[in-house]
């Protein structure tokens, strides 16, 4: 009895984790949390200020009226089920319906707490197909990448509000209109620029560091010189007998590493008639 019971059980267990990979994107679109169109934060991991969504939503109201509806949508989540972080932030991005509709021009941010490849989670840009061949789609990679600092030290806020501030001075770039939101310095969008991450005041282990790697960097300078001339140059020069000056110091520099070697053996049968006249001077 207790052998069928076991049978039946291992069938259930095949039976449920047939269906799990016959239906993986059933699964996962399970996940996903509600994405209400009239909100462009949705904190589902409840790790964002309530200043940080303030922030989000004023830069939409200056996207959305100057940038012909433009919109960016943040999302936090523990994990992504059985989607990649990329899938999902493409799941989602399409469930949410961010940005205009004819103009297709949102972009999510998306920030998961939990992942299979690194420890401490990972984060995602997605843009809609309005920004193909634009300077967002050249510089979406970069633009993620900002949060990587603020991300790795869990200021998830932060890391929000600096991709966040990019993203939209890029998209205005796109537009060829300039947005108050206090990243943009007054300068020229041609280059797709945007700000980098604050990385703090210098400090006295900076300037040491600093001063360290200097000195290392002259004194392998300095060997490399004079290896050099004493491998190519100086011997040219005692060759021809300039045993003077420079020369004849650096044919010189580093003779103490060669070993002088002790005499000859004896010849000995079947070798010729020795080694030759010697190695003394």
């Amino acid at each position: 009895m207790k052998n069928f019971a076991k049978r039946v059980s291992a069938l259930v267990l095949a039976l449920v984790v047939g269906a799990a990979a016959l239906c993986p994107a059933a699964l996962a679109a399970a996940s996903l949390p509600d994405l209400p169109k009239d909100e462009c934060v949705v904190d589902d991991a409840n790790i964002l200020s309530d200043s940080t969504t303030q922030t989000i939503v004023d830069l939409n109201n200056q996207l959305q009226s100057s940038c012909n509806g433009a919109q960016i949508g943040v999302l936090t989540v523990d994990y992504t089920g059985n989607y990649s972080t990329e899938d999902y932030a493409t799941q989602a991005f399409n469930a949410w319906g961010i940005g205009s509709a004819s103009e297709n021009n949102g972009v999510l941010i998306l920030l998961v707490m939990e992942s299979p490849i690194y420890e401490d989670g990972d984060y995602y840009v997605t843009y809609g197909d309005g920004f193909r061949n634009t300077t967002l789609e050249s510089q979406a990679s970069a633009l993620a990448q900002t949060m990587e600092g603020d991300f790795v030290n869990r200021d998830y806020s932060d890391a929000v509000i600096t991709c966040a501030n990019n993203v939209a001075d890029t998209i205005a770039s796109v537009y060829g209109v300039n947005l108050n939101n206090g990243s943009y310095d007054g300068g020229s969008y041609d280059d797709g620029s945007y700000a980098q991450p604050d990385d703090g005041p210098t400090t006295f282990g900076d300037i040491v560091l600093g001063i360290v790697i200097l000195f290392m960097s002259l004194m392998v300078m300095l060997i490399i010189v004079l290896f050099v001339f004493r491998v190519f140059v100086a011997p040219i020069g005692h060759a021809v007998g300039w045993n003077w000056g420079p020369f004849a110091w650096g044919y010189m520099a580093g003779s103490a590493r060669r070993h002088r070697p002790g005499p000859p053996p004896p010849p000995g049968p079947g070798f010729g008639p020795g080694y030759g006249p010697g190695y003394g001077p």
